[in-house]
């Protein structure tokens, strides 16, 4: 979940800070108030890329820092590989500089957006309005089936054979048509020849490219081995002055004794790491290296590079192209009944392939087509038909299916697809139903709704904010809403404000107490918050909460 998020020297936002709360947590406010800022804001330092014009009029830098609680051993594994302290709390932190030096960091470290991005990917879902229309893709469609149906292992799985048969046909399509002479061929064999000559391997280059960074750190390595060996081994060193402290506690007292021995056990411990980390520097020592012998090499790697343009990987798949062209040109007949051959089988296993991704999808989609219409249902889409259509497609970077979403929302109109049956405000309900389906499935630990209940109202209204509330049994859910019936089923209320004084406007936030959002909600559904009003909150914030506690 997220703790808290402050926000600072963004837009009309001069250092806001707020702390959250487990469940379904609701923000209100007047249009223009900043409520989507924050949202903004928040989306920002989740995964979008810095903007500096969103830097406040006069100040150098924006900073937006949230914390967050999200207890997974694989997000811990990850942060260890990358020597990230984590102890299931993340501090994220974004700084936005008018210079364009800009940061992100995970518990003080630096880390980039792209990783950063697949590491939140899996707990962190933001909804906009933009995601309603994109519902209405089918490429996005075929996605949450496969999100659904779990295909994630063997889509690649697939991708690998497509790509592989993609590639060996254009292998034998430039065979085909190859219409090489002798000299063209002579070229071919003297490039050949070259790369054979200079025997490359990635694993060399990658051992000679460390050899050098060793050669260029020599005298950094060199300089911390004399340091630790000076200051842990000499005279009157660390070494000796730790042993003297341990052997001066020597009185018969069991706490003190107690406290000596965890003091002995730390210094034999640094004695052994101590050892471990001169050991490896030492293990740079490059006397035996031959600089020489290893820049040349480099730079033969270099040439044949910058020759053919491309990297060491493509210089090894030209040394094969060349010699597939030689063979063909000598005795094309055989080398392209080969290459024939080897298209069918690409192609077939592929194939294969992606009839099981298909039969996966289609069982799973029989499934989801049914957990659909029960969310819908609870939405008051009572007479919504949902259905998941499959079409063959050719063979293609997402298999055979040619995927797409039809509905209904009304008795007698037959199923079409979603563009030309739903209005705004069933998208948003269809939307919702498939995010209370995935949000059950996945590890999603936060849900960011921006408006999700746009275009409904009433009881509908009322029978969104109750599914948000449910969804927020499973997830920590930030949802802004204009609507009372939703604000009302939340855990947390909080209310956005934007506050003048005397140069400037500024966003401000307050998370509000019964008798505030009894005003608020008043406030919502009527602008004259007479005593009507208010009893008219009362009640309906009361058959909220006790609706929501029986979810």
């Amino acid at each position: 979940m997220l703790k808290s998020l402050r926000i600072c020297n963004y837009a009309i936002i001069d250092d806001l800070s707020i702390e959250f709360d487990k469940g379904f947590n609701v923000f209100t406010g007047e249009t223009g108030a900043g409520k989507s800022i924050i949202f903004a804001a928040l989306a920002l330092l989740i995964r979008g890329r810095s903007d500096s014009s969103l830097i406040q009029t006069g100040k150098e830098k924006a900073i937006i820092e949230g914390v967050f609680d999200i207890e997974d051993k694989n997000i811990k594994e990850i942060l260890d590989n990358q020597d990230i302290p984590y102890d299931n709390e993340l501090i994220i932190k974004r700084v936005i500089s008018a210079d364009n030096h800009n940061s992100i960091k995970i518990n003080e470290s630096n880390v980039t957006l792209n990783f950063l991005n697949d590491l939140l990917i899996r707990y962190v879902d933001i909804h906009s309005q933009k995601d309603n229309q994109l519902l209405y893709s089918k490429s996005y469609q075929l996605e949450l089936l496969d999100k659904y149906a779990n295909t994630k292992e063997l889509l690649a799985e697939y991708k690998i054979l497509f790509n592989n048969y993609l590639s060996v046909k254009k292998q034998y399509e430039e065979l085909l048509n190859n219409n090489y002479n002798e000299r063209e061929i002579e070229f071919l064999k003297y490039d050949l020849d070259e790369l054979l000559q200079a025997n490359i391997n990635e694993a060399e280059e990658d051992e000679l490219n460390d050899l050098e960074k060793r050669f260029k750190s020599f005298e950094k390595y060199s300089n911390i081995y004399n340091t630790v060996s000076d200051l842990y081994n000499k005279n009157s060193g660390i070494k000796e002055q730790l042993y003297d402290l341990i052997n001066s506690i020597n009185v018969d007292d069991d706490k003190l004794n107690e406290i000596k021995n965890v003091i002995s056990n730390n210094y034999y411990s640094l004695e052994d790491n101590i050892n471990n980390l001169l050991n490896l520097l030492n293990s740079y020592n490059i006397d035996y290296l031959n600089i020489d012998e290893v820049e040349e090499r480099l730079y033969t790697y270099n040439k044949l590079k910058r020759k053919h343009k491309t990297d060491t990987k493509g210089l090894l798949e030209l040394i094969d192209s060349f010699k597939l062209k030689i063979e063909a040109f000598e005795d094309k007949d055989r080398v392209l009944n080969e290459k024939e051959k080897a298209v069918k089988k690409a192609y077939d296993d592929a194939y294969k392939c992606a009839l099981k991704l298909s039969e996966i999808r289609k069982k799973a989609a029989v499934t989801l087509e049914k957990e659909v219409l029960k969310e819908t249902s609870d939405l008051l889409l009572n007479n919504c038909q949902f259905k998941i259509d499959f079409e063959v497609n050719e063979l293609n970077i997402n298999g055979v299916d040619d995927v797409e979403f039809l509905v209904s929302m009304n008795k007698g109109e037959s199923l079409k697809n979603l563009r030309n049956v739903a209005s705004g405000g069933e998208i948003s309900r269809l939307m919702l139903a498939l995010k209370a389906v995935f949000t059950k499935l996945s590890t999603i630990d936060l849900l960011i709704l921006d408006e999700i209940d746009t275009g409904v109202s009433g009881n509908i209204a009322f029978a969104v904010g109750q599914k948000i509330a449910k969804i927020a049994k499973n997830c920590q859910v930030l949802c802004i809403s204009h609507l009372s019936p939703v604000a009302a089923c939340a855990n947390s209320h909080y209310l956005i404000y934007k506050k003048d004084d005397s140069s400037k406007t500024n966003t401000n936030v307050k998370k509000l107490n019964y008798d505030e959002i009894i005003e608020e909600l008043a406030a919502i559904s009527n602008t004259n918050k007479n005593l009507k009003a208010i009893d008219a909150a009362k009640e309906l914030y009361k058959s909220a909460q006790d609706i929501i506690k029986s979810l």
